[in-house]
């Protein structure tokens, strides 16, 4: 028998709770993008993580939809709030704003790589940079196996290089709506230039 809270749904192999919706960010994960950008300032959904992954944190408790952002900002945010995706769509929309303020120098978003979700084309089809983690799944801390979805990692900001090569080094890169390439450039027909 269900509890009446769970919303129906899977989220890494097990239903979604609303009141219990934090997922710790892997290391494997945070750490590379905090060393390219010289240390996050700002985590405004943190909580779930056992190691802080910014010099500053909202918990649920601050409601980091309702603070100013400053700084490079790191947000793995609550996944759903009712299970309708409303919650991605509102810290999207937020991360989205803050970026575009003096006080935020970057925001780096982890969330599933939903391609069929009207907020992943709201939303993370306009940031300036895209990560789709992977080959691979990285299971989140305290997950006993991987999860069953693809990540993304978008960042709304003025990119540099050394972002995109963390970034690269995660999975494909998206910038620009074009496919960025680390590797040796090739000619039409595979000969080296």
């Amino acid at each position: 028998m269900s509890d009446e809270r769970t919303v129906q749904g899977t989220l890494a192999g097990h239903k979604q709770n609303p009141e219990d919706n934090e997922f710790a960010t892997p290391p494997e994960i945070w750490r590379p993008l905090s060393r390219a950008v010289g240390g996050f300032d700002l985590d405004p959904a943190s909580g779930a993580e056992p190691t802080p992954i910014a010099s500053e944190r909202f918990t649920a408790e601050d409601n980091g939809l309702r603070q100013p952002w400053h700084g490079t900002v790191f947000c793995n945010p609550p996944w759903s709030s009712t299970g309708d995706g409303s919650a991605k769509h509102d810290w999207l929309q937020k991360a989205r704003n803050e970026a575009n303020r003096d006080a935020v120098e970057l925001v780096v978003v982890l969330l599933p790589a939903d391609t069929s979700a009207h907020w992943f084309h709201d939303h993370i089809l306009e940031a300036d940079a895209i990560c789709l983690v992977g080959p691979g799944r990285i299971p989140f801390i305290g997950e006993n196996r991987n999860p069953s979805f693809q990540l993304s990692i978008s960042v709304f900001g003025e990119v540099q290089r050394p972002h995109l090569d963390a970034l690269d080094k995660l999975g494909a890169v998206i910038r620009g709506r074009t496919v960025y390439e680390s590797a040796v450039q090739t000619r039409f027909g595979g000969d080296r230039q």
